[in-house]
């Protein structure tokens, strides 16, 4: 069902049913002669909690995770992952970019990753 009013006063009335919780503690304890119309209410409502908002994960934010050096490269790689996945628009290229450089201990990394025959290489 959808609700389709122009009138400001009749919005005001029902805006509140769909606040919860801090949001709704806000709404409920104005400061006297705070606001002033419908508008007013938008743009403090905005100003209060628009820093709530969880900000989008870039795949660049990868090359924080780094291997600790007793961390078993499982735990590091489930971790990798972990945080790999929370990033809406994943380039590949950085993301690998970043698993690589997160290994603080190249050698053995590089190590059990190569195949037995290019390591004499």
């Amino acid at each position: 069902m959808e609700l389709i009013i122009h009138d400001n006063h009749f919005i005001c009335k029902i805006l509140p049913t769909t606040f919860t919780c801090s949001v709704r503690a806000w709404y409920n304890n104005p400061k006297s002669d705070s606001v002033i119309s419908f508008n007013d209410l938008c743009t403090k409502l905005v100003a209060c909690f628009s820093t709530s908002i969880l900000a989008r994960k870039s795949s660049t934010e990868l090359f924080g995770i780094t291997k600790v050096k007793d961390e078993f490269m499982r735990v590091y790689l489930k971790t990798f992952n972990k945080e790999m996945l929370k990033v809406e628009e994943l380039i590949e290229l950085i993301a690998l970019e970043a698993l690589i450089s997160g290994v603080k201990e190249k050698k053995s990394y590089r190590k059990s990753c190569m195949p037995y025959w290019i390591e004499g290489l």
